[in-house]
């Protein structure tokens, strides 16, 4: 099935502008099924962006098996409109329910399945609950506790500088993330953030997807994560797979699970 790719933008709470894509299916012929009444909003990790592999392979995967799936950077991000020095998780969450008025606005669906990796996964976890708009969600490469997992993002010398510096920056990495400075700020959010009591809150189909080989995030995390969520839930580890699913043995088994789940 061919696809379309449609950049879009939209403001969030603080007046910014955010900027993403929308990729829709592209049928000869129009067919009426279930996948036309579901859309997927997928949210990208950090410091990543809704170009990076991941949200691009989301993209194209989802649309050519005929969904509707929209991406977009957060604020600070890449494309999207703030400052990436200036960037907190918290501000993070609050940009899911503008990217969600969007789509209900522009749009036309009776299902929302949102699908967050990495730190779009804790995104998600902290929001979902406030949002019923959101039928369904899938968690990838999820955290659990955010005062353990700050190690799994910043290093030694990082959390050095925060806390002599105020600040660190990125001496390497994608070419938009070299040089770029971030403050202490959103290292501090990491022990005030409760993503757990925020799982146990939120009352709807739960699907924990995580690599069993996660370079970033041990198996502790999602099994954590798993045993303080309600039911409707599921946990599945994908033998041998990596944080981003790289190999395609290993994106085909998450692709198969994801699509078991939305149906």
């Amino acid at each position: 099935m061919k696809t379309m790719k449609k950049p879009i933008s939209f403001k969030n709470g603080y007046g910014l502008t955010l900027r993403g894509f929308v990729y829709t299916p592209k049928s000869e012929k129009k067919k009426t099924n279930k996948k036309d009444d579901t859309a997927i909003l997928f949210l990208h990790g950090f410091p990543g962006n809704c170009e990076g592999g991941t949200a691009k392979k989301m993209g194209t995967t989802f649309s050519k098996k005929g969904y509707l799936i929209m991406v977009f950077d957060f604020n600070g991000t890449r494309s999207s409109d703030g400052k990436f020095e200036d960037k907190l998780m918290s501000k993070e969450v609050a940009d899911i329910k503008y990217a969600i008025n969007f789509l209900e606005k522009n749009y036309t669906y009776k299902k929302l399945v949102v699908i967050g990796h990495s730190t779009g996964a804790i995104d998600v976890s902290l929001y979902a609950h406030k949002d019923k708009r959101i039928s369904k969600l899938v968690l990838m490469g999820a955290e659990s506790n955010l005062k353990h997992s700050v190690r799994y993002d910043f290093t030694d010398e990082q959390v050095h500088d925060f806390w002599t510096k105020g600040y660190i920056v990125y001496k390497h990495g994608r070419e938009w993330l070299k040089n770029k400075k971030l403050k202490k700020a959103f290292y501090d959010e990491f022990f005030v953030l409760d993503i757990k009591k925020s799982i146990k809150k939120y009352r709807r189909p739960l699907l924990i997807i995580h690599g069993e080989k996660d370079e970033a995030i041990p198996l502790t995390d999602p099994k954590e994560l798993y045993r303080f969520a309600n039911k409707p839930k599921k946990l599945v580890i994908i033998p041998g797979a990596d944080h981003r699913f790289t190999k395609k043995k290993y994106w085909d088994l998450l692709v198969m699970e994801i699509e078991k789940f939305i149906a």
